[in-house]
């Protein structure tokens, strides 16, 4: 391999480990608001989340699985035979919305990373590079089923993913269907022993899926509210009841 392509391999590297999720995780994520629970997909005996930040209204979580999975596949062919490279993951997350709250949007947040690097070698036609990167969820609730996707084809340096529901007003249960790949495929060029490598990246890493939520006011809240527009109601009533009528106009 040349010193050009061990560099860029060592670089993306370093990048994607940079971007990987915390150590601490777990199948089963509760907050104040809802429980996320990790109950279908690949690797089934890798199954991590964990929380990568986290307000009162809004949940950041590390799809550690995806992350891992499809963190660094690149394909480097030296001898113009080609290599393919790549991988996919899906997975079903099950939300739980506790009494009290609603959940009021989801998103799917991720970085891509790509390179693309064809073999040039002097009286031989040029090397090829290719790589692809795909992205996509499902919402099912019992109002329907939103979809929502993002490819990123031929690309290099980052590119970021934003996957978005818009407003959401979401209690009980509901479901949550990932899917993810990343492909690349490379040509060297030459013969006879002379050849120029070719080299294609593709990656997926810092996939978050963030759930914003929203307090549901008790009973007893909206009492007191209405009990106080009452009073104030009331009072301005009273007022306009003891403004003196106006004095008759003169002749």
């Amino acid at each position: 391999m040349s010193r050009a392509l061990a560099w860029l391999a060592a670089l993306a590297t370093g990048m994607l480990l940079a971007l990987a999720g915390p150590a601490s995780a777990a199948v089963t994520l509760e907050t104040e608001a809802f429980i996320l629970t990790y109950v279908n997909g690949s690797s089934p005996g890798d199954w991590r989340l964990s929380v990568a930040a986290q307000t009162p209204l809004t949940t950041s979580i590390s799809l550690d699985t995806l992350n891992g999975e499809l963190q660094y596949w690149p394909a480097i062919d030296e001898t113009g035979t080609g290599t393919v490279n790549g991988s996919a993951h899906w997975s079903v997350l099950a939300v739980d919305v506790k009494p009290g709250y609603r959940v009021t949007g989801v998103s799917v947040h991720a970085l891509a990373y790509g390179e693309l690097v064809a073999g040039q070698l002097e009286g031989y036609p040029p090397g090829s590079a290719d790589n692809r990167a795909s992205l996509a969820w499902t919402l099912t609730a019992p109002g329907g089923v939103q979809p929502f996707g993002y490819q990123a084809a031929t690309f290099q340096g980052l590119r970021p993913f934003a996957l978005d529901s818009g407003p959401l007003s979401l209690d009980g249960s509901f479901r949550l269907d990932l899917s993810a790949s990343v492909w690349s495929q490379a040509y060297g060029t030459g013969t006879d022993g002379n050849y120029a490598a070719s080299m294609a990246l593709a990656s997926i890493g810092n996939a978050l899926l963030n759930v914003q939520v929203a307090a549901i006011p008790e009973p007893a809240t909206y009492a007191m509210l209405l009990g106080g527009l009452g009073l104030l109601g009331g009072a301005a009533l009273r007022r306009g009841e003891r403004r003196p009528a106006d004095s008759p106009a003169r002749l």
